[in-house]
């Protein structure tokens, strides 16, 4: 670790944040910062907190000592720690709390609905998160090009829309639009789904049940009312997912729409021979 240095017009690390820096000190000891090295500074000092984070020796909910403390401590520019921060916030490995300052994040959460029938909420709460639901649509209404399409549907036929944000560990995860064929689920619209499943509900009410689903998953920049609605600080990328779910006899049931904010919790996939 390069030799810490005073910056001229601004209080050191030590004055600001010094019981923080005593416990960041101890533990970040070993880091070293190589200019000379192909890989990145940022990239570099990120890899290596990512590492005292996950071995725990930096303990989940400890404060991290300010931007300013951390490029004293370093021996680095504003930019190199912004970056490294940032890239570690994206994988809550650092929690960012307005007015607070920057604290250890747990380890990162996961979800694996992308690779299973389940829903994200069924998947979510069987791995014990503390679920939030906020509806902003639910309506029947005239199927639009690209539902008419993906649940294979004629000219005139209506789906039942539901559009909600979703919140898991706290943090939001999802901005959805789920479409169903209205005929498969007459009057679906008018029954209670505030902090319920979906597809739950479905097969409670109707007995239907995705049995299998195609998805496709990229990256793309949210506009600016999803951003809203999630209540998201920064503009990051977030994964767009569209998935189809088909009942057993291969007709659609499900034509799914979502940004889904990584942050929050990361997809795992399980590949097998």
């Amino acid at each position: 670790m390069q030799n810490t240095r005073k910056a001229v017009g601004r209080p050191g690390f030590a004055e600001q944040d010094s019981l923080a820096v005593e416990i960041f000190l101890f533990e970040c000891r070993r880091i070293v910062l190589s200019r000379g090295a192909s890989v990145p500074l940022w990239e570099q000092l990120s890899v290596q907190l990512e590492n005292l984070i996950l071995s725990g020796k930096l303990a989940v909910g400890s404060r991290i000592p300010s931007e300013p403390a951390l490029c004293d401590l370093f021996g680095v520019s504003k930019a190199v720690v912004r970056h490294a921060i940032t890239s570690l916030a994206a994988r809550g490995l650092v929690v960012k709390i307005p007015r607070k300052g920057m604290f250890v994040g747990d380890r990162p959460r996961e979800s694996g609905f992308v690779t299973s029938n389940v829903s994200l909420f069924d998947d979510m709460l069987a791995r014990g998160a503390k679920l939030r639901t906020q509806t902003f649509e639910f309506v029947k209404v005239l199927a639009d090009d690209e539902e008419r399409e993906a649940l294979q549907l004629k000219a005139e036929a209506c789906v039942v829309r539901a559009g909600r944000v979703f919140w898991a560990y706290g943090q939001p995860i999802t901005h959805s639009i789920m479409s169903f064929p209205a005929e498969k689920v007459p009057g679906f619209e008018r029954v209670p789904i505030e902090g319920k499943s979906i597809q739950g509900t479905i097969r409670e009410f109707y007995g239907r049940r995705i049995v299998r689903a195609e998805r496709w998953l990229s990256a793309v920049m949210p506009p600016p009312e999803v951003t809203q609605r999630m209540e998201l600080e920064s503009q990051d990328p977030l994964i767009w997912i569209e998935s189809i779910g088909f009942e057993k006899d291969g007709s659609p049931l499900e034509y799914y729409r979502a940004y889904y904010n990584s942050g929050a919790a990361r997809i795992h996939i399980s590949v097998s021979d």
